[in-house]
Parts: C-alpha cells; sequence; structure tokens
C-alpha cells in the first residue's frame, strides 16, 4: 500500500509538473538547472513501473517458473566449484551493504540541510511559489520522505536484476566446466569402439545443448526485463548531464556531499552491471573455445552432429542489452566515466573563466 501511495505521489507530481508550467508558461525552468531534476524523472519511473507493474512483476515470476527448475544445481560440480559460488555470494551480499549504506546517505543528502532546494529541486519550487504555506509544508514532508522509499525501489531493482544475473553466469560457469570435462579421453585406437565412452560423451553434449538452449531463452527474458531501466536510464543520464551545464545558481561546495553521494552510488550501481555484463560475455565465448577444444576425432558422427550444431548456438553470445541499443558491459562503463571527465572538466574551465 505504502509503495503504490509513493507511485502515485511520484506520478500525479511528474504530471502536475508538466502541467503548471504549460499553463502557467513556465517552460523556460526546463533550460535551467532544473533540467538535473527532471532527468531523474525516467530513471525513478522506469524502476518503479519495473518493480510495480503487475505485467513485470509476472515477467519475473514467469522466469522463475519456466527457467529455474531446467537450471543445473550448484553442488552439481562438486564441493570446489560450490565454494568458488559461496565466496561470490559473500563477495556480493558485501557489496549490497554498500549500496544499502550509500542509498540511505545519498537519501538524507537530499533533505533540506543546505536551504538551496528551491534552487535544486523544480517540485520544491512550484510547490513554493504556487501553494499556501500549510499545502506546501505536507506537500513538502511527503516529497522529502519520497527520497527513502525511491532509494529502496532502486535498491530492490538492483538486486533482482543481479539476483538473475548472478544465476546466468553461474550457469554459463558450470557448462563451461562441463565441456572441460570432455577434453579427457580413451586413447585413440579405441575410443571409436568404445561404447561406454560414446554414450558418456553424447548424454553430456545433449544436456550441454539443453542448458545452453535454456540460457539464451533465460537471456532474452532478463532483456526484457532490464530494457526499460537501461533505456529510461541513458535517457535521464543525458538530461542530468544537460542539467549540470546549465548549472545551479548555488555554490558546489554546499552541495558536495549531495552530489559527491549520488555521484558515487550512480557509479557503483553501474560499474556492478557493467562488470556482470562483460563476465557474462567473457564466460559466453568460453564456453565456444571449450567447445571447440574438445577432442572431437575421438568421437562417433553422432556425437560430431551434435558438437556441430552445439557450436551454431555458442557463437550466439550471452549478453546484456536494451533491444541491442545499449550494450551493458565495460566498454558502456569506460563511455560513462569519459563522459563524466569531461562534464567535470567542462565545469573547472567555466568556473576558473568566471
Amino acid at each position: 500500500m505504502i509503495s503504490y501511495f509513493y507511485y502515485g505521489f511520484f506520478i500525479t507530481t511528474a504530471v502536475g509538473n508538466v502541467g503548471l508550467m504549460l499553463v502557467q508558461n513556465e517552460w523556460k525552468l526546463l533550460f535551467s538547472q532544473y533540467l538535473a531534476f527532471v532527468g531523474a524523472w525516467p530513471m525513478m519511473f522506469s524502476c518503479y513501473v519495473t518493480r510495480y507493474n503487475p505485467e513485470y512483476i509476472r515477467m519475473f515470476w514467469k522466469i522463475y517458473d519456466d527457467i529455474f527448475p531446467f537450471l543445473w544445481p550448484l553442488r552439481s560440480m562438486g564441493k570446489e566449484q560450490f565454494d568458488k559460488f559461496q565466496k561470490l555470494s559473500k563477495l556480493t551480499t558485501t557489496a549490497s551493504k554498500i549500496v544499502i549504506a550509500l542509498a540511505l546517505i545519498t537519501s538524507t543528502g537530499g533533505l533540506p540541510w543546505y536551504g538551496d532546494e528551491y534552487y535544486v529541486f523544480l517540485p520544491v519550487k512550484i510547490a513554493v511559489d504556487y501553494f499556501d504555506a500549510w499545502s506546501s509544508q505536507i506537500y513538502l514532508i511527503i516529497f522529502y520522505s519520497s527520497f527513502y522509499h525511491i532509494s529502496l525501489t532502486i535498491i530492490s531493482n538492483v538486486f533482482f536484476l543481479a539476483y538473475l544475473g548472478l544465476h546466468l553466469y553461474n550457469q554459463l560457469e558450470m557448462l563451461d566446466l562441463r565441456l572441460r570435462n570432455l577434453l579427457n579421453g580413451p586413447d585413440l585406437n579405441c575410443a571409436l569402439e568404445d561404447t561406454a565412452y560414446q554414450e558418456f560423451v553424447n548424454a553430456e553434449l545433449i544436456s550441454c545443448i539443453k542448458l545452453h538452449q535454456i540460457l539464451l531463452k533465460f537471456t532474452e527474458r532478463v532483456n526484457e526485463l532490464i530494457y526499460y531501466p537501461i533505456f529510461y536510464y541513458t535517457i535521464g543520464g543525458i538530461l542530468i548531464g544537460l542539467g549540470v551545464v546549465f548549472g545551479p545558481k548555488t555554490s558546489i561546495t554546499g552541495a558536495a556531499l549531495r552530489i559527491g553521494c549520488i555521484s558515487v552510488m550512480a557509479v557503483g550501481v553501474t560499474a556492478v552491471f557493467c562488470t556482470l555484463g562483460q563476465k557474462l560475455a567473457n564466460e559466453s565465448e568460453r564456453v565456444f573455445i571449450s567447445a571447440c577444444s574438445t577432442p572431437w576425432y575421438l568421437w562417433n558422427s553422432g556425437n560430431r552432429k551434435l558438437l556441430c550444431f552445439f557450436l551454431l548456438k555458442t557463437q550466439q553470445l550471452l549478453i546484456l542489452s536494451s533491444s541491442g541499443l545499449i550494450t551493458i558491459n565495460h566498454v558502456l562503463l569506460i563511455r560513462f566515466y569519459r563522459a563524466m571527465y569531461s562534464a567535470l572538466m567542462f565545469l573547472l574551465n567555466v568556473s576558473r573563466s568566471a
């Protein structure tokens, strides 16, 4: 109930602000520092839609019901591999705690400690200018409290998308290990006549092909989930960048904590997803290389045909992307850092010339 209240409050604020600017002919506000806050609207909208829209909730549970029953158990590849997965899980838990702490600091940093909110947040300016004293106070209390709910919504989106991504990565790693176990075979002279070995290879190849087909469908479903967050985050990032270029009418020093916390959290979440996307692409490529390295010359014609089919399928790398427009990998992270560096140098040059 609380989630839908803030969801409705967020939509009402966005529509109300746009409607008021239309009626009062205040479109010039979009060409000022307020554009940075307007740029955050697409980001928040995508997170709320992904988290609370019934269609997206059904999509998530459809992945859980249709895909997860066919995945390999994490313990199926032995204790050593399972311990490796546990270490990755502990690392993810630590990163999650850091993200939660940063989210709380960011939300608190957004509260009216500095007295410059009138020049930073568009809803605050509109509430102060067009509401009476009591109405504006009630609205601002709800507005500032929504910062914590927005943070929790963003964190929950990050968690369940990372959860799906990590499962996908773990399955790829087990698939690669299963293929590398086929590298050892009997002597060349007796391999083709060894019925037990050929049946073993046949069963392993069929199992690997089935899992890879499931992982292809898994990746397609995950990309459907991340389409709106990635697309709208990109749009929001561009608008926020333009808002920063327009520059706030308050000192940058006064807003250093707020800007710093938001930047660290944004960079951290971006780095996590870009790293995860790159690891998926790398592991998918390793699966193809392992399939190419198998001793196919020891196998009968039936197993060779299965391998050829598998090689055709594994040429399609498993990547996280938004309809192919934006691919989540280290290249995106480098572009993001370059854009941040360029914006920082621009602001420093402007401040020095002023």
